[in-house]
C-alpha cells in the first residue's frame, strides 16, 4: 500500500500534465521543472529520513509521510483553484514539495524493512516490493484516465482530492500493523563516512542515480509522448502506451524471484540498459504513431529490473550498510529523477512543435548507466582475480 501511494504521488501530475499546460498555459520546461522540484527537495529530506529513522522510529516516520502524501493530493486539487493564475504554478510547486516529503521518507524507510524480513529469499523479496511500484502506476493511471474522460477539465481538481484515500488508509495500517524495527538490530551499520569511502559504493549511488534519470524520464513523459507527440486519444495513449508498460513492469519484477537462476542479475541490468537505449531511440526516431507507442510500451520490460536490480545488487556487496546505505541510494535515484525529467522536458522546449527527436536525449541516461555498470563489474573481476592470486602465492 505504501508503495502504491508512492506510485500515486509520483504519477499522477505527469497524467494532468497535458491538461495543466491546457489550463494554465505551462510549457514544457515548467512541467519538467515541477518533477525536477518534486525530486531535487527529496534530497535533503533522504539525509534526514537516514537520521529521524534511528532516532524517532520507523513507525512514525512512515505515518508521517503518509499525513503528508494525504495533505499533498489534497493541495494539488485546492490550491490552483483557490489562487490567481499567475500564482498557479507557485501553488504546484509548493504542492511538489510536500509530495517530496512524503515520497522521500517512503522510500528509504520502506526497503530496509523488506531487507530485514526477507532473510535469504534473495532479489526476489525486493523486486517484488518494487513490483507494487507498476501496480500502483498502472491503477492511477487506469483511474485517472477514466476520470479524465467522465470529469469536465474545470473539475479536475476532483481527481487529486478523490485519491487521498489511499495514503489515508496506508497511513491507519502503518499506525496498527506489528512491526519490527530495523534500527533494533543487534548487528551495528556502517557509518556513512565509512561507506562514502569506498569507491564501490559511490559507483552503486552513480549507478542510481542514472537508474532514476532512466526510470523517470520514461514515466514522467510517456503520458504526454502518446497524447500529444503522437495524436492519440488521452484514453487510448495511456492504457495502451504507459498502463501496458507498467502491467510488464510489475509483472517482470513480481517473478523475478521464480526465474532469477536463469539469468543472472549482472547480466540482466547489462541488457537492461541496452533495452532502454531502444526504446527512447523507437519513441524519438520511429515515424508511425503506432510502432512508436510499441517501443513506449516495451519500455516496461527494460526498464523494470534497474532500480531494484541496483538496490539488490548494493545491499548484497554492503550488507552492514543499514539505513544509511538505502538512504544514499535513494538519495542518489531521486537526483537521477529529478534532472532526468527536468532534462527532457528543457530539450523538448527547444523542439520544433510535432517533432519527437527530443527523446533521444532520453537514451543518453541508460547508456551511463551502461558505462558505470561495466566500469564497476571490470573492477570487481580484477579485484576478485587479484584476491585469487594472492592466494594461491599464499604459502
Amino acid at each position: 500500500m505504501s508503495y502504491i501511494s508512492h506510485a500515486v504521488l509520483n504519477n499522477l501530475p505527469a497524467l494532468l500534465f497535458a491538461l495543466l499546460s491546457r489550463n494554465f498555459g505551462l510549457s514544457h520546461e515548467q512541467l519538467g521543472r515541477l518533477v525536477l522540484i518534486n525530486f531535487a527537495t527529496r534530497f535533503v529530506i533522504d539525509i534526514m529520513a537516514i537520521r529521524l529513522a534511528d532516532k524517532v522510529g520507523y513507525r512514525r516516520c512512515l505515518v508521517t509521510a503518509h499525513a503528508l502524501a494525504t495533505l499533498g493530493l489534497a493541495l494539488f486539487g485546492v490550491l490552483p483553484m483557490l489562487l490567481p493564475n499567475h500564482l498557479v504554478y507557485t501553488g504546484l510547486s509548493l504542492t511538489m514539495v510536500v509530495f517530496s516529503a512524503a515520497g522521500g521518507l517512503i522510500q528509504v524507510l520502506v526497503s530496509p524493512i523488506i531487507n530485514q524480513i526477507s532473510g535469504h529469499l534473495g532479489p526476489g523479496a525486493m523486486t517484488l516490493l518494487h513490483s507494487f511500484y507498476p501496480w500502483g502506476t498502472l491503477i492511477t493511471i487506469i483511474c485517472t484516465t477514466i476520470a479524465l474522460q467522465f470529469t469536465p477539465d474545470h473539475l479536475w481538481y476532483v481527481i487529486p482530492i478523490a485519491w487521498t484515500i489511499v495514503p489515508l488508509i496506508t497511513m491507519r495500517g502503518f499506525a496498527t500493523a506489528p512491526m519490527a524495527e530495523p534500527r533494533m538490530l543487534e548487528q551495528p551499520s556502517q557509518p556513512l563516512r565509512e561507506l562514502a569511502r569506498d569507491h564501490g559504493f559511490l559507483l552503486a549511488v552513480g549507478l542510481m542515480v542514472t537508474a532514476g534519470m532512466t526510470e523517470a524520464s520514461m514515466s514522467q513523459w510517456a503520458p504526454f509522448f502518446v497524447e500529444r507527440g503522437l495524436g492519440v486519444s488521452r484514453m487510448v495513449g495511456n492504457l495502451v502506451g504507459p498502463g501496458i508498460a507498467s502491467l510488464i513492469k510489475a509483472n517482470v519484477r513480481m517473478t523475478y524471484g521464480k526465474w532469477e537462476h536463469k539469468f543472472p542479475l549482472e547480466r540482466l541490468l547489462r541488457v537492461a540498459a541496452i533495452g532502454s537505449m531502444l526504446c527512447f531511440a523507437g519513441m524519438a526516431l520511429i515515424p508511425h504513431p503506432a510502432l512508436a507507442l510499441a517501443a513506449c510500451t516495451l519500455s516496461g520490460a527494460t526498464i523494470a529490473m534497474i532500480w531494484p536490480g541496483t538496490v539488490h545488487r548494493s545491499a548484497e556487496r554492503f550488507p552492514r550498510g543499514g539505513t544509511a546505505m538505502f538512504g544514499m541510494l535513494a538519495l542518489g535515484g531521486d537526483m537521477g529523477a529529478a534532472s532526468g525529467p527536468w532534462t527532457l522536458g528543457a530539450v523538448g522546449d527547444r523542439a520544433p512543435e510535432g517533432n519527437n527527436r527530443w527523446f533521444l536525449t532520453g537514451a543518453l541516461f541508460p547508456l551511463g548507466y551502461l558505462t558505470l555498470l561495466l566500469i564497476d563489474q571490470i573492477k570487481q573481476k580484477r579485484k576478485y582475480l587479484n584476491s585469487n592470486r594472492e592466494m594461491e602465492a599464499t604459502p
